[in-house]
């Protein structure tokens, strides 16, 4: 009896996805009359060279942790691995729309400022999301997996501590 093999999302699929999800939290926003409500970005000055730092260093020790997660994840049986790519890919994702969401805040201007905090704000909910994700694989390993279980946990509180960290650019 063959197992069944999971299809992985094809990058256009993918974007779609994030198309439609970035609508809905838009939309979500969404008051009565139209507008949006978004956290505003609340950093100024040399906060605003610190912050984009940090955000940068923290996505790429969350990129340093996803390729050392790879052959950990190799060892785990064919029903949990799909699961703990797909939540390791949306980790790395979700940081790496959080080093462009940081960018585009540190430069915005006046005119593009309700389109970076709109970012951040997506890019804190892509955030939460990879953690949860992460958290559920992670709860669903036991035993063998306790290396690979260990591993997931120290990646998404990296996640978190990202997160934590346009959260508080934002002063939501």
């Amino acid at each position: 009896m063959s197992t069944p093999t999971r299809r992985r999302r094809s990058p256009s699929r993918t974007l779609a996805l994030g198309a439609a999800l970035a609508a809905v939290v838009a939309l979500a926003g969404c008051a009565e009359d139209g507008s949006v409500s978004v956290p505003e970005f609340t950093l100024t000055g040399d906060q605003v060279q610190q912050f984009l730092h940090d955000a940068r260093s923290q996505a790429e020790t969350i990129g340093d942790d996803v390729r050392s997660l790879a052959d950990e994840i190799g060892s785990l049986s064919e029903d949990a691995r799909p699961r703990a790519e797909e939540a390791v890919a949306a980790a790395q994702d979700a940081a790496e729309e959080a080093r462009a969401a940081a960018d585009d805040a540190a430069t915005a201007t006046e005119d593009t400022r309700a389109e970076a905090q709109q970012r951040l704000a997506d890019a804190e909910a892509a955030l939460d999301d990879a953690s949860d994700r992460l958290g559920e694989v992670a709860d669903s390993l036991t035993g063998a997996d306790a290396a690979v279980r260990d591993a997931l946990e120290r990646l998404r509180t990296r996640v978190d501590e990202l997160r934590a960290e346009l959260d508080g650019s934002t002063g939501s």
